[in-house]
């Protein structure tokens, strides 16, 4: 079974895998290994000991089983916090005016420049 690094964007799985530890990691890859495994399975022959090395060769582990895996896959560091999204809107906030349009005012320039 191969890694196809030309189909693998790592830069987006490290961008996504934000609180996964090191075993997260391994098990992200193996669920990605698995993902490619189930694809091949009318293809394998389970009464075998073996599998053909030309089913093996065929194998191939892309930026799609990562991608279904990441959706299995929780970060061990953020199973504990619960993160709440307030659901709050600028006329919510009382008073404050200047500091409301500096905050609308830098926000999209930052974003627009650093992202």
């Amino acid at each position: 079974m191969f890694l196809q690094m030309l189909q693998v964007d790592l830069e987006k799985i490290a961008h996504n895998t934000h609180g996964f530890v090191g075993a997260d990691l391994a098990a992200l890859c193996t669920e990605a290994a698995l993902q490619c495994i189930r694809e091949k399975m009318d293809v394998i022959d389970l009464e075998d000991e073996t599998i053909d090395a030309e089913v093996l060769n065929s194998m191939s582990v892309t930026n799609e089983h990562f991608q279904t895996a990441l959706g299995i896959s929780n970060p061990s560091a953020l199973r504990e916090t619960v993160v709440e999204v307030p659901n709050v809107s600028w006329s919510d906030i009382g008073g404050l005016e200047n500091v409301k349009r500096e905050l609308q005012e830098v926000f999209p320039w930052c974003l627009s420049t650093c992202c």
